[in-house]
């Protein structure tokens, strides 16, 4: 064997003997030579990485773009802190394993963060199975098994890190899919690679990720754009303290953190666009909101705030809706319609969750109900905020600390 083919041996070694298909540090080389890595270089068999091209040259995390000359300067002798990468032309003939498509992909040199884009149906099979937990942060997410399952042989390792919401650029409509980097995805077993090859698409240039999962994972930078869904909850924790500053109990019987731990099983977009999902997703803001509306707040009298009465003029109790329309109109002096505002809405919203829950509805699937859940949220964010808003004008209220994201109204969307 010549040196050159030993050198190249010890270099593509190193890389698919490692623990994240890491390059060869030219310190550790047991063959180092320059001359003969100058020619490796020209003959694009190896390239090379340095510390001045990124925070880790330990991962090849893109495309290896540095100009020849300057990587023959990273090698110019072995105390540089440059790493050696197997070109995919020298990795051409390396034995993979079927069995593990996206090992084989990083076995042909392929960069850490190459994005695949999914059918979100695999996310689907997740969430409908107790064993797991998906976190969603609206842009991104993770997947994993919960902490009792861990140890079963059908879950062990299936562990996805980061996944990105994608969308297909030609639509008009929204069209969800999930981008997930290569690298987390050569690390599942053989059968859960397999499992996941089958939902790949087929036209991996029709889709593209979520600008925040870009942002934060790898350019590193804050997300300031929050997700509605978190907004919606943040809404209804201060109007709570408003409540308890003015003198009277908190609108709503419970609150929510925006941390995925505490947040309502379901509260999330709809994954897979079935009416079933959409229902379910119905049922939980319809609980989050509307039912989740104390009759005791509209019971108080307080300064500048007159209580209403329990019972309508039957003796029957009214619904929490009532009572919320008569208290808004009796207490607070608008030109604006609270009716068309904030009721209807809300008055919308229960009825939504009332048909499936008193009608047996078949089944189907429906793209459009990505767009109707985008929408419904729009529609329910805006009623409560109003709410907040009104509040807002009492003077007791006025020092309720509010978040300069939901007094602009900026930054607030759906992903």
């Amino acid at each position: 064997m010549n040196k050159k083919d030993t050198v190249i041996k010890e270099v593509i070694d190193y890389y698919i003997n490692s623990r994240d298909f890491n390059g060869l540090p030219i310190y550790n080389m047991k063959n180092y030579g320059y001359n003969v890595l100058c020619d490796l270089i020209d003959d694009n068999l190896i390239e090379v990485l340095n510390d001045a091209d990124g925070i880790n040259p330990h991962i090849k995390s893109f495309s290896i773009d540095t100009p020849l000359e300057t990587q023959k300067k990273y090698i110019s002798n072995n105390k540089l802190y440059s790493v050696l990468y197997p070109t995919k032309k020298a990795l051409a003939n390396v034995e993979i394993d079927a069995q593990k498509p996206f090992t084989s992909i990083m076995l042909r040199g392929s960069e850490q963060f190459k994005i695949l884009y999914f059918d979100i149906n695999i996310l689907d099979t997740y969430a409908s199975n107790p064993k797991y937990r998906i976190v969603d942060y609206g842009y991104r997410g993770q997947i994993y098994p919960k902490n009792q399952y861990c140890d079963e042989d059908i879950v062990e390792n299936d562990y996805i890190k980061d996944f990105g919401m994608a969308y297909k650029k030609s639509s008009d409509r929204i069209e969800r899919a999930i981008g997930v980097f290569i690298c987390d995805l050569a690390k599942l077993p053989p059968k859960k690679q397999l499992r996941w090859q089958s939902f790949l698409h087929s036209n991996q240039n029709d889709y593209c990720v979520a600008s925040g999962f870009i942002d934060n994972l790898i350019l590193g930078k804050w997300v300031t754009k929050v997700w509605i869904f978190d907004a919606l909850l943040e809404e209804i924790n201060i109007i709570n303290k408003q409540c308890t500053a003015i003198g009277i109990p908190p609108l709503f019987c419970h609150t929510f953190s925006t941390h995925y731990t505490e947040k309502p099983e379901g509260y999330r977009n709809i994954l897979f666009p079935t009416l079933k999902n959409f229902d379910d997703f119905v049922l939980v803001l319809e609980k989050i909101t509307v039912n989740n509306i104390s009759y005791k707040t509209f019971q108080v009298d307080a300064p500048y705030v007159k209580k209403v009465k329990r019972n309508d003029d039957t003796g029957n109790n009214k619904s929490s809706l009532v009572m919320l329309e008569e208290w808004l109109k009796q207490n607070i002096r608008t030109p604006e319609d609270i009716s068309k505002q904030i009721i209807n809405p809300l008055r919308n919203l229960r009825k939504m969750r009332q048909q499936p829950a008193h009608e047996i509805v078949a089944n189907q699937y429906d793209i459009s109900l990505y767009q109707r859940q985008a929408d419904l949220m729009d529609i329910t964010y805006d009623a409560i905020r109003a709410i907040r808003l009104f509040l807002a004008n009492h003077p007791l209220a006025k020092d309720v600390e509010v978040p300069e994201y939901l007094i602009s109204g900026k930054n607030i969307g759906n992903f």
